[in-house]
């Protein structure tokens, strides 16, 4: 059944994604100059960036490297294009339908979509351009945000702990171990005392060539209480064993389905992530990996998913720190993730629990972000005092 709403789902996107670029493409042949090499030339460029991606991740099946990178990179750029061309004209088709009856545009515009709209189009293709470039600019950024919350159980010997929390890394052809160095300084330079990683950081697209690398850096961080993991879903996507054992050279603890007492002061549980279901490898429920822990202790947890959230705050978690969501990442999504999840993005309160979900420090697909933005976040978590 699964299998089944899989491939409908699929099927769907691929419809979707076939009959916009129909829709575009009739939009674009209206912008081009009259017949003639220069037509032909710039409609056969669009054309082969539309395909550009494929070709990418043909070619990085085949011949692993920067060069294939690169391609993929631009043809993810591609994607970003459509994707806000696609909403750009149809709200200027929209606004053409309403004019009909309101009559709001100037005489020169209602002549243009009269005629199809095909100098409205050159305007909307080179807005997308700007906004994809700014969220690519945007992308590349990650802010810190930072946030206290206060756990009513005391910890031996800590009443403050500084918590790192970075998701969603998404280590690519795209984004490979510059980015991945600039990311950890910046949460060097903070100072946790631990840091907290909910997923997604290495992935079917990690190149084998940087592997290694991944390990080193990862294995620079070395706050006092350590380096926690759990898996995401891209983790089960590519070899899950080879993932979980590049983040365990860089000394990052995975925990899968496991606990931890951390300085005999405060547990750190990991759950796996539901992807791993469809290869037989399902998450334990949250009363199962809690069971036989002291309740008097802390109890900070990693799940990648914000999902079913009653559970963990049933089960006796403090804190929840998820990923996931990326807020979205480009919109109408980054408006859409709010119906889908109970907490899409930020500290939130369900029952006694806290639960912050980030919207990560990369990307998946296109390197843009529009209506949201990376993040590290910096958790200071205060405990009571011990009696």
């Amino acid at each position: 059944m699964r299998d089944f709403g899989f491939i409908l789902f699929l099927v769907l996107v691929l419809s979707v994604y076939g009959f916009s670029h129909v829709y575009l493409f009739k939009r674009l042949l209206r912008a081009l100059p009259p017949a003639g090499p220069l037509r032909f030339g710039l409609f056969l460029f669009a054309l082969a960036w539309a395909l550009l991606f494929i070709g990418g991740r043909f070619l990085f099946g085949r011949h692993p490297g920067p060069a294939a990178g690169a391609v993929i990179g631009f043809g993810y750029l591609y994607l970003a294009l459509w994707n806000v061309t696609l909403w750009l004209t149809l709200a200027y088709d929209l606004l053409r339908l309403a004019d009909k009856r309101l009559f709001f545009f100037p005489p020169g515009v209602r002549a243009d979509a009269a005629a199809g709209g095909g100098i409205a189009f050159r305007y909307i293709l080179g807005a997308a351009a700007v906004l994809c470039l700014l969220g690519a600019w945007n992308a590349a950024r990650p802010r810190l945000r930072m946030e206290t919350v206060e756990i009513a159980k005391p910890a031996v010997g800590i009443r403050e702990l500084r918590i790192a929390v970075a998701s969603d890394f998404h280590l690519s052809p795209v984004l490979r171990t510059r980015f991945l160095d600039r990311t950890l300084n910046k949460i060097k330079a903070l100072r946790p005392d631990l840091v907290l990683l909910p997923g997604d950081i290495v992935g079917e697209d990690t190149p084998a060539a940087d592997r290694e690398k991944i390990a080193a850096a990862f294995a620079g961080l070395a706050p006092p209480y350590g380096v926690f993991a759990c898996t995401g879903n891209h983790e089960y996507f590519g070899n899950l064993e080879k993932n979980v054992e590049t983040l365990r050279r860089g000394n990052v603890r995975v925990l899968l389905d496991e606990a931890e007492l951390a300085a005999g002061a405060f547990y750190l549980v990991g759950r796996k992530d539901s992807a791993g279901a469809r290869a037989g490898d399902a998450p334990r429920e949250w009363a199962e990996l809690t069971a036989g822990l002291d309740p008097g202790k802390p109890l900070l947890a990693l799940s990648h998913q914000p999902v079913r959230l009653a559970e963990p705050a049933r089960a006796g978690v403090d804190l929840l720190v998820c990923g996931h969501t990326h807020n979205g990442q480009m919109f109408p999504i980054t408006q859409i993730n709010w119906l889908v999840y109970e907490h899409n993005h930020g500290l939130h309160r369900k029952d006694r629990m806290f639960v912050d979900v980030t919207s990560g420090v990369g990307t998946w697909g296109p390197p843009v972000r529009l209506g949201t933005v990376p993040e590290i976040v910096l958790i200071t978590v205060r405990f009571a005092a011990g009696s």
